[in-house]
């Protein structure tokens, strides 16, 4: 089945739906380096650089040979900032729109199904007249024939190294009977069901995740591999291959370099000591990753140590590397990210 993957960013949603079986045939963004990923990770698919909020899918498609009818599935993830639950929530900002502009998509290109997924404040989220967003959008998605279902899915209960709570929105024209949520894959080590016959796998760590890539201090680099892949999730992202693309550390000042020296894994700039505390700013900066833990939410910010959450590597007094960044969000080790570091 054919996939178009809308607002699609470096492709993560097309990965996991190629790697599912699907044939994925467009991948549309604004940001040039956004796409440029996307491109070189899904060769023989139409890389759209384009605003959604001022062009039509349709005639984008069309435009490179793509009708109605070859598309079977829409996926995508429409900006979410006007959503979140981190910062301020802005019932007018513009990019809340895109929710509607996805919806509007579905009712000219009518494929079979479509999986939106969004931040979990979606789902708590009114509009100017308090009504819930979720709400209208569900009524909308049945004018255009469309029978939905949705549920927040923690990634970490699906093999995924970082907790990462986001909401989806699966929709398919002929009903939902055939449709159901994958039951997760993994569990917490505390968690009572390894007590049971559960198969069930443990939650992957940090460790797991991005131990065999090269050990790197500040402002170092490195492009090949030094070690042999030590866990099968490490073995799964290398799929193969030697090479080690994007893994450059930030340059930090001696004195940043001194203050994460004293931060402890899982902890923050709250635990530092009286001369290295900082007067103001987020109470959860400067935060380390737990080694022995999956890593929390990475956010576009990841590579600055003093943006709010856990972005300090377990081991080194430095931010991650965009490489380290990707393996905890799962994208295999081919990908290739453009831009700055950050």
């Amino acid at each position: 089945m054919n996939v178009v993957d809308l607002f699609s960013g470096a492709g993560g949603l097309s990965y996991g739906f190629k790697e599912a079986g699907f044939n994925i045939i467009a991948g549309i963004d604004k940001e040039e380096n956004f796409i440029k990923a996307f491109d070189k990770s899904h060769e023989e698919v139409e890389a759209i650089v384009a605003d959604l909020s001022e062009e039509s899918v349709q005639n984008l498609l069309n435009e490179r040979g793509i009708t109605s009818e070859d598309v079977d599935i829409i996926v995508g993830g429409p900006p979410c900032k006007g959503f979140s639950t981190v910062g301020d929530r802005k019932k007018s900002d513009d990019r809340n729109k895109l929710v509607v502009k996805f919806a509007d998509t579905l009712n000219r290109l009518e494929p079979a199904a479509f999986v939106m997924e969004n931040v979990t404040g979606l789902k708590s989220m009114e509009d100017e007249e308090g009504n819930l967003v979720i709400d209208e959008l569900k009524d909308i998605f049945e004018e255009y024939g469309y029978r939905i279902k949705y549920k927040v899915l923690e990634a970490t209960d699906y093999g995924v190294p970082q907790k990462r709570k986001r909401l989806f929105i699966v929709g398919m024209r002929n009903g939902l009977n055939n449709f159901s949520w994958p039951e997760p894959t993994h569990i917490s080590k505390d968690s009572l069901e390894k007590y049971s016959n559960s198969r069930k796998n443990f939650y992957v760590t940090v460790d797991e995740a991005i131990s065999d890539l090269p050990n790197l201090e500040a402002g170092e680099q490195a492009k090949e591999h030094r070690n042999d892949a030590a866990t099968e999730y490490q073995e799964e992202m290398r799929a193969g291959k030697e090479s080690v693309l994007n893994h450059k550390t930030p340059n930090h000042s001696d004195k940043i370099i001194e203050r994460l020296s004293h931060v402890p894994q899982g902890g923050n700039h709250k635990d530092l000591p009286e001369e290295f505390q900082l007067s103001g700013g987020y109470s959860n900066i400067y935060g380390r990753l737990d080694s022995d833990k999956p890593a929390d939410t990475i956010t576009a910010n990841f590579g600055c140590v003093s943006a709010p959450g856990k972005f300090i590597h377990p081991h080194n007094n430095r931010a991650l590397t965009v490489r380290e960044g990707a393996r905890l969000q799962s994208f295999p080790d081919y990908y290739e990210f453009f831009g700055n570091q950050n």
